[in-house]
């Protein structure tokens, strides 16, 4: 059984007595995926996503020192990264601590070609190249801001 809800935005299915949206409203394979932060280390953290693993700008404002940002291709994903308001004041609704406990996983297909970027530029690798028990070789970054970077992808003959 499908209805609207409440506010008649969403529908809901009735499964085993419990309203849920259906995967049909969830779905989201044409929208956007970002994981934004804000900054104190606003051009270094930039530096390091575009200069250091070459990631793609799409996107940067500089509309005020209180008003700044830039968007970096990931994957199919989007890193959104803000600069903390130098005023100290700021309108957003959002919590503007450093990150804590969260990291990215970012899917590439040659992860050696991140090592070595690594390596060249000199980022801060926190582990180096390893083949994971559930089949995928990876390594471990960690961004100016010490959010981890986990780049994974899978290993062409792994060992179990």
């Amino acid at each position: 059984m499908t209805h609207r809800d409440v506010k008649g935005d969403a529908r809901m299915a009735n499964v085993g007595g419990k309203a849920e949206l259906t995967s049909e409203d969830t779905a989201m394979a044409n929208e956007q995926f970002r994981f934004a932060y804000f900054t104190s280390l606003y051009n270094e953290t930039i530096a390091f996503y575009r200069d250091g693993l070459h990631l793609p700008v799409i996107h940067s404002w500089d509309r005020s020192p209180d008003d700044r940002g830039t968007l970096i291709r990931a994957a199919s994903g989007m890193i959104e990264v803000l600069a903390l308001p130098e005023s100290g004041a700021c309108d957003h609704l959002f919590d503007d601590r450093v990150p804590q406990g969260a990291f990215m996983v970012i899917g590439v297909e040659r992860i050696e070609s991140i090592h070595q970027l690594a390596i060249k530029n000199g980022l801060p690798i926190q582990q180096e190249l390893k083949n994971q028990s559930w089949g995928h070789r990876s390594i471990c970054l960690r961004e100016p801001n010490g959010l981890m970077l986990l780049f994974v992808s899978p290993q062409t003959n792994p060992t179990h």
